[in-house]
């Protein structure tokens, strides 16, 4: 059983990557830590206890953690994703809540626990990432993986013309996890805006398929109305799905390299770029690969089947916790 540590700055994409994790029968959800970014931490911890319950399998530890970056002022997407990071649906508030230990702390926790097994998956800025690097700097060699959704590739950005939304939040900590030494794979903002598009045939299917995917369409509201206003095209993209679909379905990848690659932090017109020497220039060991393409079907496929009724997880996990 793979064990997995989600990191999340929950809104609608990251919550449709928990739902696919905590429905997938071949994982084990270990813990759930919390980031500021998309929203204000409060708001990112409430989304994500909400999804644990959606998700209808099992309830992991939730830990909240850094409420600002590193060094600079927190910068939100409500402009997004909406005020409350879900498309504005006004959602109650979940029955569950979140454990004493800071987020922080919880990742070297369960890299320590769980040493050579931890697979960590980052949905947002990796500010928690970073300060528990500086804080046990030996996690390193117990994480087995770290698969991170920030960066556009070798494409423009989506924040700024070079930066791409989770690396802009926090440059500086997002160079220190690049640099880490950790076996790293980034998954750029371009692979959910290419072919994995979700379109109006695909919302159509969603809205059809069950509770959950009609959840996801509605919490996707405001990132399609955001779309629209920017591009002719109708629906949303799903970077953080399709990060976690690379984790958790490794057959999905068609194309990748394995580059050294940093991200800039000191240029006020850059900052938040992801650098990636491509052509080897610097001649540098690689410290990443970072994915170019994947089967934008069999994601589809995928989505879809973690999402359908009836729930897909069959596995006993009344004793895991």
């Amino acid at each position: 059983m793979r064990r997995l540590l989600i990191d999340t700055d929950t809104a609608s994409d990251d919550a449709v990557a928990l739902l696919m994790a905590l429905r997938e029968s071949t994982v084990k959800v270990e813990a759930i830590t919390v980031v500021a970014g998309n929203c204000l931490i409060e708001q990112c911890v409430k989304n994500a206890l909400i999804c644990i319950e959606k998700a209808g399998t099992y309830t992991p530890p939730l830990y909240s953690g850094m409420a600002s970056p590193l060094l600079r002022e927190q910068y939100t997407s409500h402009h997004i994703h909406g005020l409350d990071g879900m498309g504005d649906m006004g959602l109650p508030a979940s029955h569950l809540s979140k454990e004493s230990m800071h987020a922080m702390d919880a990742i070297i926790y369960f890299a320590d626990k769980w040493q050579g097994e931890l697979e960590i998956v980052t949905l947002g800025p990796l500010t928690n990432l970073a300060m528990a690097l500086l804080k046990e700097p030996h996690i390193v060699d117990k994480i087995k993986h770290v698969y991170i959704m920030g960066g556009s590739g070798l494409t423009p950005g989506n924040i700024t013309p070079l930066a791409e939304f989770n690396f802009f939040v926090d440059a500086e900590a997002a160079d220190i996890v690049i640099k880490s030494g950790l076996s790293l794979t980034v998954v750029g903002w371009e692979i959910g805006m290419g072919e994995a598009f979700i379109n109006q045939k695909d919302i159509d299917h969603l809205n059809q398929l069950s509770e959950l995917g009609r959840f996801v369409v509605r919490s996707n509201k405001s990132l399609m109305e955001f779309n629209a206003g920017r591009t002719d095209r109708v629906g949303f993209d799903l970077p953080d799905p399709t990060t976690m679909a690379v984790a958790l379905y490794p057959e999905l990848i068609q194309e990748s390299i394995t580059r050294y690659s940093w991200v800039e932090y000191q240029s006020p017109t850059s900052y938040g770029h992801y650098s990636i020497d491509s052509s080897n220039l610097l001649g540098k060991e690689p410290n990443a690969r970072i994915i170019i393409k994947i089967s934008s079907g069999l994601f589809k496929e995928k989505l879809f089947m973690l999402l359908a009724n009836p729930t897909y997880l069959s596995r006993d996990t009344s004793d895991d916790f």
